[in-house]
């Protein structure tokens, strides 16, 4: 359960981030965004910071894992790494990632800083080069089972600026949070991404 509930809440909030711009907003006449734009930008940035959510933990993290007598278990890591933006630039993460298994069931906390250095994303509507301003925070609490999330609970604030080629340039905020719908799995988010409203519900599996 250890490889696996880090993953499924990684990429629960990763593809809360990836909607969140689908839903309703609004936009007045001067923004440099339309609201296709920040959806399309809102997949790319959390899709790069969701990049190390393939394992239990980021590669090259520190840390250690304790199992207990009674056969649980507890791990607390921290991490400080770049992955490459394609086609250019990177994306900084660091954070501490910590929690506990105990049979079938487990739980996990996550704080990670993400950081975009001239990090050049591929969307629907073009190419935007990212910088952090400074970065973006994502914390998160989760809870499984066998059957799935039973707890889920994150938060994603900071900003970023983005160029394009057409020479337009920005600074895009993001507030967004996401809970899990009691009973299913399913999340409700609200918030804001680049001045467009976010208030939706959505899987939680992407």
């Amino acid at each position: 359960m250890t490889t696996r509930i880090l993953p499924l809440a990684l990429l629960a909030s990763a593809a809360l981030a990836a909607a969140a711009c689908d839903g309703r907003g609004t936009t007045g006449p001067s923004a440099p965004l339309t609201q296709a734009d920040a959806a399309s930008l809102s997949r790319a940035v959390f899709a790069v910071g969701a990049g190390f959510a393939d394992g239990s933990v980021p590669a090259g993290a520190r840390g250690n894992r304790t199992v207990l007598a009674n056969g649980s278990s507890t791990f607390s890591f921290s991490f400080n790494t770049s992955q490459p933006c394609v086609p250019a630039g990177s994306v900084g993460l660091s954070g501490a990632v910590s929690g506990a298994v105990a049979g079938p069931a487990a739980q996990v906390q996550v704080q990670v800083a993400v950081q975009h250095d001239g990090c050049t994303v591929q969307t629907d509507n073009g190419a935007f080069k990212l910088t952090g301003d400074p970065r973006i925070d994502v914390a998160l609490t989760a809870a499984a089972d066998a059957s799935g999330l039973t707890a889920f609970h994150a938060t994603e604030k900071g900003a970023f600026t983005w160029e394009r080629g057409s020479g337009s340039s920005g600074r895009c905020a993001v507030d967004v949070t996401a809970d899990l719908v009691p009973g299913t799995q399913n999340v409700r988010l609200s918030g804001t991404f680049c001045g467009f409203a976010v208030d939706q519900t959505a899987p939680a599996h992407g």
